[in-house]
């Protein structure tokens, strides 16, 4: 009975994790990664989705405002099983779109509009943080694995 509620809540189940480059060019198509998956119990997987994610803020206080945008996915549709006490190793090619703003266009040009657009930046407190998050279906599970992890983009 315990061992069911805990499947159904991912306790002790399935745990996922990614490999990837922590720092990559913003100009770059493809971001080349590899999800493991770990069960320390016999499970199905139905399917494993990995998504590179922008975080797009700016403003201040009252006035800030938040967007995210997927700027890559990759999804792993055949179902599998995994054995208790084993471990699984997916490589990924993943296309990526990560699209430069008007700003950085300009800053990108000479030195001088560079650090103009890094002061309008400070100002206008605008930033991008970029993440990556793994997540796997698992059958007779609620509450699916999940892992988020920072990625930097040198612009």
């Amino acid at each position: 009975m315990i061992g069911k509620v805990k499947n159904f809540l991912g306790i002790e189940s399935v745990k996922i994790d990614l490999e990837f480059p922590n720092k990559i060019p913003y100009d770059t198509s493809f971001l080349v990664g590899k999800v493991i998956i770990s069960s320390k119990s016999r499970q199905t997987v139905k399917s494993i989705t990995v998504k590179l994610i922008e975080r797009y803020t700016r403003g201040r206080k009252k006035n800030k405002l938040i967007n995210e945008y997927t700027v890559g996915i990759v999804e792993f549709k055949k179902a599998f099983k995994i054995e208790a006490n084993k471990e699984m190793e997916f490589q990924f090619k993943m296309p990526i779109n990560i699209v430069q703003s008007e700003m950085d266009k300009i800053g990108s040009k000479n030195l001088l509009s560079k650090g103009f657009v890094k002061v309008m930046k400070l100002m206008n407190n605008v930033k991008s943080e970029f993440r990556m998050e793994a997540t796997a279906k698992i059958s007779g599970n609620a509450i699916p694995p999940l892992v988020k992890k920072e990625l930097k983009v040198i612009f």
